[in-house]
């Protein structure tokens, strides 16, 4: 640019890339976009570009959000070795292309398990994967995992970032 130059009316200021007559480099730089942020603010974002930790953080909120509404109708279904069931300890957990959703349960000797629900994720589908032999007195509490997955994985297919 060149101070001398004269300013008519066909000078337009947006025409002008003020980083690079300043000589930095700023301009240049890319910043790598943010999933979340792209969602929150309504912007469009390929499915390929979503981390795989988002999704698994995406359905634990809604799955514990449907464990919360569903868990006093079930409380009285469990069995009676077990001591607690901690309905706000519902977590996702991401490993390859499985998501589990598990809840913290302490028996009456103290112990805690993780029962899990599991899914495959493949291609943008979510697949749940039976599980087998489990105990008839368990089963309240897988219904109540598998029926809150369920729900949270249509929740987010409903989404046009994920379906």
């Amino acid at each position: 640019m060149e101070f001398e130059q004269v300013i008519t009316q066909e000078f337009d200021a947006d025409d002008i890339d003020i980083f690079a007559e300043l000589g930095g480099s700023q301009a240049n730089e890319q910043v790598a976009p943010n999933p979340l942020q792209s969602i929150l603010l309504g912007e469009e974002i390929e499915p390929s570009e979503v981390d795989p930790q988002l999704v698994a953080e995406l359905l634990q909120v809604l799955a514990q959000h449907t464990i919360r509404q569903h868990s006093n109708h079930d409380n009285n279904t469990l069995l009676e070795s077990v001591q607690n069931v901690d309905m706000n300890s519902a977590r996702v957990t991401h490993i390859d292309d499985e998501y589990r959703l598990s809840l913290l349960v302490e028996l009456q000797d103290n112990q805690q398990i993780r029962p899990c629900i599991r899914v495959n994720h493949n291609a943008g589908q979510f697949d749940l994967i039976e599980e087998k032999n489990i105990p008839s007195k368990w089963k309240p509490l897988y219904d109540l995992l598998e029926n809150a997955f369920k729900e949270a994985i249509q929740s987010l297919r409903s989404s046009t970032y994920f379906s």
